[in-house]
């Protein structure tokens, strides 16, 4: 069990999900890049940072531009908020940006039991290596649906570590409902990217990211009826 600091901000400004990488370059430069944690790069180099972003660029309630933290995220977003007005360009567009909610607390990471239940969207779970072990199992649907499972795990194990929040249990994970399998481009590739809805026995925070690309809304979690 431990206890993370937790804030989430939501801004007027909808975006498209392709937007979100533009989202997040634009808050990086207005912070002059004074935090690697909203980038997770070596200063003034091109070499990345392999750890749990604790800050993630996420799309909130109706498609809402938001900012999940965590952590040591929740006090170096007030780097952003030392600009007077938050004129961020997206794409080719130059927009204002207001924040119209903002939340700040503990979250408590525990076992629970019983489980509970999450929905999570734009997921991409395989690296390469494992998207060739999902290809292999082509109509043994079981066996794939295990591979899912055991790499949701190392994901939310993965995000655990990077909270320094060792589980002192089984971690168990279950699915409820899991949607057709669909190809996204993510950084040049093609990868797999599934919206389902699974239960596990570990209390996540609203709206963090599993998987890859969590830093630009992939992964995106949800709890179910909590």
């Amino acid at each position: 069990m431990k206890n993370i600091r937790y804030l989430s901000v939501q801004f007027d400004q909808c975006l498209q999900h392709d937007e979100l990488r533009f989202f997040r370059s634009a808050v990086i430069e207005k912070t002059e890049r004074k935090s690697d944690l909203f980038h997770n790069h070596l200063a003034g180099e091109q070499k990345v940072i392999y750890r749990y972003p604790l800050i993630q660029y996420k799309l909130l309630d109706g498609g809402h531009a938001g900012i999940v933290c965590l952590e040591e995220g929740t006090e170096d977003i007030h780097q952003l908020f030392q600009a007077q007005k938050l004129d961020l360009r997206i794409g080719n567009k130059q927009q204002t940006f207001k924040v119209v909610d903002m939340q700040l607390r503990y979250y408590q990471l525990a076992l629970t039991d019983p489980p509970l239940e999450y929905r999570i969207s734009n997921y991409l779970p395989f690296t390469q290596e494992r998207y060739a072990r999902w290809q292999a199992l082509a109509g043994q649907e079981e066996a794939r649906k295990e591979l899912l499972a055991a790499t949701l795990r190392g994901n939310i194990l993965t995000f655990a570590k990077g909270l320094e929040w060792w589980i002192d249990g089984r971690l168990e994970v279950d699915f409820q409902q899991i949607s057709p399998a669909r190809v996204v481009r993510f950084k040049e590739q093609q990868l797999l990217a599934f919206d389902l809805n699974f239960t596990t026995n570990v209390n996540l925070p609203p709206w963090i990211g599993l998987g890859k690309g969590v830093s630009i809304g992939h992964g995106t979690v949800t709890p179910i009826n909590q």
